[in-house]
């Protein structure tokens, strides 16, 4: 037994969800291994409940994890993005049911020219593959778009869905900045992250930089391993354009922005953002989205076995609804989004409660797993 540093406040009702945290710092698990360095967060119609952090910033274990640590959240990020786009549809400048390529006109081809940008957002598109984008090209500024606006779709757009893994920011970036004239790292941070007060940003500056938890990935993850190209499948196609030694830890992954991946925030925001979206839409007396908009992007659009990780999913716009694989509390209403290795945000909108965790050392699983899990029993217990 281990005696990691834990710190934060937690309302006496939510005891069982400190204890089900120092546990996991302390005990680890048996197949997983160690926590390295985590948080918990609970809010509840947009005030703390649990906010709790502990253990280690780095693999060395010399750099404890403090109130203002951020971490990779891995496809957390996907919603964000997603909620970006909501944020536009709510001001007027893009409607769901219009094409994409009336925002975006080199989308609109090869199959592509009817598809709407609900589709386009509730991972319904098709287009889960980048494959004209050299191996490595990330991060050189147009080659995974171009290969987007050129791909053929790999059925009817709006006819079924698929976790879009990769290319769910690429897509979204690309329609968020032909609409506004800014990428949707930017647009967060300027419309979303700075007025809300939400410290979850994609694409790091100096100081955020100087605060990041250094991520550790773990070899045997099953997603991780799709991506890296260590165990073939639909994921190995679907990021072939990411350099294959990329750590999560690289200048380009820290700086730069990919809104599939490459948020970086801790679960204060996440489940503070949650919160907000759960309840009505208010975050500090400010409107983020309208409860209408957020009940339209949080109903079932699709629940199917997923074509890219032969898992089952629900969706709605952008967001992962409660099922079998992430249950989300069991409750069927709530609403979220899972990263590689552990981290978790959602929302439950009958109780207006955000819920979010995240670590910065990889867990090999390939579901909410055992850090998350028991967390999110003791908040349901306690409610």
């Amino acid at each position: 037994m281990s005696d990691i540093p834990v710190s934060g406040h937690c309302d006496p009702k939510f005891a069982a969800v400190e204890a089900a945290f120092r546990d996991n710092m302390n005990n680890g698990d048996p197949v997983c291994g160690d926590e390295l360095g985590a948080c918990v967060s609970v809010f509840i119609d947009g005030k703390a409940v649990v906010d709790l952090w502990g253990g280690y910033r780095d693999a060395a274990r010399t750099e404890p994890w403090g109130a203002d640590t951020i971490t990779c959240m891995m496809s957390v990020t996907k919603a964000c993005a997603a909620i970006a786009l909501l944020r536009l549809v709510g001001g007027g400048v893009i409607d769901l049911e219009e094409t994409v390529g009336a925002y975006w006109p080199a989308f609109a081809k090869n199959g592509k020219g009817t598809m709407t940008v609900r589709t386009l957002i509730s991972h319904q598109s098709g287009v889960i593959f980048a494959d004209g984008a050299p191996a490595g090209s990330l991060w050189d500024g147009r080659s995974v778009e171009r290969a987007l606006e050129d791909a053929s779709p790999e059925w009817e757009p709006g006819t079924g869905g698929a976790y879009h893994s990769f290319t769910y920011g690429p897509l979204l970036d690309g329609l968020i900045r032909h609409a506004t004239g800014r990428g949707v790292g930017d647009f967060w941070r300027d419309e979303i992250a700075d007025p809300f007060g939400i410290d979850y940003h994609i694409g790091l500056n100096d100081d955020e930089a100087a605060r990041r938890a250094h991520f550790v990935e773990t070899p045997g993850t099953p997603s991780r391993d799709g991506i890296k190209g260590e165990a073939e499948s639909p994921l190995t196609r679907a990021w072939n354009p990411m350099p294959r030694d990329e750590d999560f830890n690289s200048e380009n992954w820290i700086r730069g922005s990919f809104a599939s991946a490459n948020g970086h925030g801790n679960a204060r925001a996440i489940a503070r953002l949650y919160s907000g979206l759960a309840g009505d839409g208010m975050i500090d007396g400010r409107q983020l989205l309208s409860g209408e908009l957020i009940a339209d992007a949080i109903r079932e659009h699709w629940d199917d076995m997923d074509r890219m990780t032969n898992r089952p999913f629900r969706f709605g716009c952008g967001f992962m609804l409660s099922c079998d694989a992430f249950p989300f509390g069991s409750r069927r209403n709530n609403f979220g989004h899972t990263g590689i290795g552990g981290a978790v945000g959602f929302g439950d909108p009958e109780r207006g409660l955000g819920f979010s965790y995240c670590g910065n050392r990889m867990a090999p699983i390939a579901n909410t797993g055992p850090f998350a899990g028991p967390l999110i029993d003791a908040v349901y217990a306690a409610v």
